[in-house]
């Protein structure tokens, strides 16, 4: 299937803000990772730099499914709340994303972010995030390494489910897909993390559609 529709300013014109902003995380995580090793035995690690990432990480993940969201024409009923952003794992399957860091110490290191989505379930970095937004006094313990991680891995998960393999090589209008090893990540030699998406969607989910620069009906809203 054509992919350039991806491209199309139509379908998201702030891809390019999007991606710097997750750049930038990226890039303070790893200044984190140059005094605290990323490994089990710093899982619980906290400090108020984690604390100042986490937030970040947690605002730019709501605003992503805010927009997606929003795009598509849905309206929360009251204030957005998280019950309001897992409706995107419907068109997405982010619940089933693999993120791999190999950087991890000893051995490279999976997470699922958003894998409590799939039975409906809450996401406990998040409830730490709130937790320690809104009464750091009593919960400064939560803005802890593992926490961060997962918050910055499913914000590059949700970028994966809106851009595929171009968040590789956001700034170009070519991916910068390098390869996909022997299990099924996807990587390039410019990103922190390897990405497995969900692939096995069933017939009943699949859809096909005729993306042209020139049609007005290029695009249909997803209905959450």
């Amino acid at each position: 299937m054509d992919d350039g529709y991806i491209l199309d300013k139509r379908y998201a014109n702030d891809r390019y803000l999007l991606c710097r902003a997750y750049s930038i995380l990226e890039e303070d995580l790893l200044k984190l990772f140059q005094y605290i090793e990323p490994s089990d035995e710093n899982a619980d690690v906290f400090s108020q730099r984690i604390y100042e990432l986490l937030l970040r990480a947690s605002t730019e993940f709501e605003t992503n499914c805010k927009q997606i969201l929003s795009a598509n024409g849905y309206k929360p009923k009251n204030n957005w709340t998280i019950n309001d952003y897992k409706k995107v794992d419907k068109a997405t399957k982010l619940s089933e994303y693999e993120i791999k860091l190999n950087i991890w110490y000893p051995n490279s290191k999976i997470f699922q972010p958003l894998a409590p989505w799939k039975n409906l379930g809450s996401l406990e970095w998040y409830q730490d995030y709130n937790k320690v937004k809104h009464d750091r006094s009593n919960n400064f313990q939560k803005a802890k390494l593992i926490n961060v991680v997962n918050a910055v891995s499913a914000v590059w998960a949700v970028l994966y489910a809106q851009f595929s393999y171009y968040i590789f090589e956001p700034y170009n209008d070519a991916s910068g897909f390098t390869s996909d090893d022997d299990n099924g990540f996807e990587y390039s030699d410019s990103t922190l993390f390897s990405i497995k998406p969900f692939r096995d969607w069933s017939d009943n989910d699949a859809y096909t559609f005729n993306w042209s620069t020139n049609s007005k009906k290029s695009f249909q809203k997803f209905r959450f």
